[in-house]
């Protein structure tokens, strides 16, 4: 019996130690987090950042710095749109004194063009009437060269009255009888260029020219067609 009773008092005592150690294992970490809390704002602070890995070092840094303003990331787009726009400004300024430039020159060319066709017109239409006007005049010249060639052409008729009458009226001396047919027959056949030259130089009894050297060879042809005409 004495015995259980020890056994028993040293189990007590067993768990006691042990309840003893317990409680001063649960109170070492409060006074672990006394110091801490003793601690400066400061070190507090530079504590967790030194136990950072450079990463979260990083990825700290970078939400602690401020934000850019929102103008420096749209800046480079509103400046290439700006430019873009300069661009597409200036193109359409140059494509439109490119097109003025080529209208302007279109029209220089269409006038010319219509000054040159009016004065090729004019210089045609000059010569033209420069043309007619010679004609006219050479045709007005022809025509009164042939009007006193005519004017001024021998008549026949008065010459052989004013001297072939003498032999061919009667036929004297053998010479052909005006209007007699049979006796001019024979020398017509011959030729009027026979007759010309018997008239001109003489043939049997008639002399040259009908003996009036003054007469013309045209004035004695005259005659002999006036004769010739006469006695067909």
């Amino acid at each position: 019996m004495n015995k259980i009773t020890i056994s028993i008092s040293a189990l007590f005592l067993t768990l006691g130690i042990l309840s003893g150690c317990g409680e001063k294992k649960e109170e070492a970490p409060k006074a672990d987090a006394a110091p801490a809390a003793e601690q400066k704002p400061a070190e507090q602070a530079a504590a967790p950042a030194a136990e950072q890995k450079p990463a979260e070092q990083a990825a700290s840094a970078a939400a602690a710095t401020p934000a850019a303003p929102a103008d420096s990331a749209t800046n480079p787009m509103t400046a290439m749109t700006d430019a873009a726009n300069s661009a597409a400004t200036a193109m359409g300024d140059a494509a439109k004194a490119a097109g003025d430039a080529a209208t302007q020159a279109a029209d220089a060319t269409t006038q010319a063009v219509g000054d040159a066709a009016k004065a090729t017109g004019d210089a045609a239409t000059k010569a033209v009437d420069a043309t007619t006007q010679a004609v006219g005049d050479t045709a007005a010249k022809a025509v009164e060269a042939t009007t006193q060639a005519a004017g001024s052409a021998p008549d026949g008729e008065k010459i052989y009255k004013g001297l072939c009458f003498s032999c061919h009226d009667m036929g004297i001396a053998g010479a052909p009888k005006l209007g007699d047919k049979a006796a001019w027959a024979a020398r017509i056949a011959t030729g009027m260029d026979a007759l010309y030259a018997s008239s001109l130089k003489g043939k049997n009894a008639m002399p040259a020219k009908g003996g009036n050297p003054a007469l013309s060879d045209a004035e004695v042809q005259a005659a002999v067609d006036w004769m010739v005409a006469k006695s067909k």
